[in-house]
């Protein structure tokens, strides 16, 4: 496959730009760089800012045009060139990495998407009294009767943070390389997660309660070693958790149906258990490093007949991809397991064609006089339970063990021989001598 992750990331990002962050994400509706109020007029460039007034007399922001070399506070005027501001365009601060806290004017009744991302040094938002359609509670930007968490400043303090119970949704680059911030839970009320809300962050740990979950919301993520994806959860959608090098295991609910391409490509998982819940599972979705590669010891544990056993062989020539991952069919899938090296033992689900065998084998000897002492030994470690097996040292100590237990065995064996021979003797002996 020729298409690289981040060259994908990127047109993925400016494709969503225009999306209007008022707009929830079940509406899905375009809005262009102009206000949605009317047709934009010529634009002009004053002061710091890029912008144009629209002909029902007010001012849109599209760029902030400093913003690498821009450092301290920032006051975002109230108006430009005589007319209120009403709206800031799609990522108009981005990358404005010198701003430390940020004002916005009362004025302001519309903003579009990501528009603080790459801000690392914004520790607080604030809003100008009288505003009507935002509001901020502890430095964290909120919208549409707070419903609608708009965006939380990169480098505000504290390690963790609880999501108001009056949030339904998570916009665009919400959360996007917050400095501080290692873990966070998304409880259930909040059902929709959006493109990028918390990619590049430092965040260690995550619970994850919200029904969708679209593309790149935790993507480079390289911190980030623990998700917990309760029931609950149906969509993953495209590259949700690439590049979050430091993942080894998840656990997928049985209540996911659908996992997106790219989903966990560049994580260092090696295995994983798809319950039998998804029905659909796109290309890269697992088994694939950051480049797109695939992972040759890749193993993926599932129920046969299912979305999990197909992919392991899918293929599509159209795009170059064809899998070839090794399935190993468990008796339930819809039970969350962890398992995520490939080298974890389930006793209990795993169909293992070598452990029955040795079974069979165990049972045919059980009433048989002379036991050899490798069944001996698998026989007690089978009793003893699956630690005992996967560990080397009581291994060797049990096969020492049996096999002093044989010698000994032989040795009395010999005595009890050789006795009878030497009463016998002593027997001719006694009749030869009368």
């Amino acid at each position: 496959m020729k298409k690289k992750l981040l060259a994908v990331a990127v047109a993925m990002f400016m494709a969503t730009a225009p999306l209007c962050i008022s707009a929830h994400a079940e509406e899905n509706t375009p809005v262009p760089e102009e206000s949605q109020e009317s047709t934009q007029t010529e634009s002009r460039v004053e002061d710091l800012y890029t912008f144009s007034i629209n002909t029902a007399g007010r001012a849109e922001i599209y760029d902030f045009k400093p913003s690498e070399t821009y450092e301290g506070e920032l006051i975002i005027p109230s108006e430009l060139d005589g007319c209120p501001v009403g709206y800031i365009g799609n990522a108009a601060f981005m990358n404005a990495k010198g701003i430390t806290s940020i004002t916005i004017p009362a004025s302001v009744t519309d903003m579009g998407n990501s528009v603080f991302f790459g801000c690392t040094s914004l520790e607080k938002i604030s809003v100008a009294s009288g505003s009507s359609y935002f509001t901020v509670t502890d430095g964290v930007l909120f919208a549409d009767n707070n419903q609608f968490l708009v965006a939380y400043p990169a480098n505000k303090s504290g390690e963790s943070y609880q999501i108001p119970d009056t949030v339904d949704e998570i916009a665009q680059g919400c959360f996007g390389f917050a400095q501080n911030l290692k873990q966070i839970t998304i409880p259930s009320h909040v059902n929709y997660i959006d493109m990028w809300a918390f990619a590049y962050s430092n965040l260690e740990k995550v619970v994850i309660a919200s029904m969708q979950l679209d593309d790149y919301a935790f993507a480079y993520c390289e911190k980030l070693h623990d998700i917990e994806l309760q029931a609950g959860v149906e969509t993953i959608y495209d590259a949700t958790f690439s590049n979050c090098s430091a993942l080894e295991q998840i656990t997928l609910p049985n209540t996911l149906t659908y996992v997106g391409q790219y989903a966990f490509s560049g994580t260092s998982m090696h295995s994983v258990t798809i319950p039998s819940s998804v029905n659909e599972i796109d290309y890269c979705a697992f088994g694939y490093n950051a480049d797109l590669n695939q992972i040759n010891d890749f193993v993926i544990y599932g129920e046969a007949g299912t979305a999990a056993q197909t992919y392991c062989t899918e293929e599509d020539t159209e795009n170059d991809y064809k899998n070839d991952f090794t399935f190993i069919e468990i008796n339930n899938a819809d039970e969350p397991q962890e398992i995520a090296t490939g080298e974890q033992d389930n006793a209990e689900n795993i169909e293992n064609t070598e452990i029955e065998t040795n079974s069979q084998s165990n049972e045919n000897d059980e009433n048989e006089e002379d036991i050899p002492a490798e069944i001996a030994e698998t026989n007690i470690a089978d009793i003893l339970g699956p630690e005992v097996k996967n560990n080397q040292f009581l291994r060797i100590l049990l096969a020492t063990v049996g096999g002093i237990a044989i010698i000994l065995a032989i040795a009395l064996i010999v005595l009890l021989v050789k006795k009878p021979k030497h009463k016998k003797t002593v027997e001719d002996d006694e009749d030869e001598e009368e």
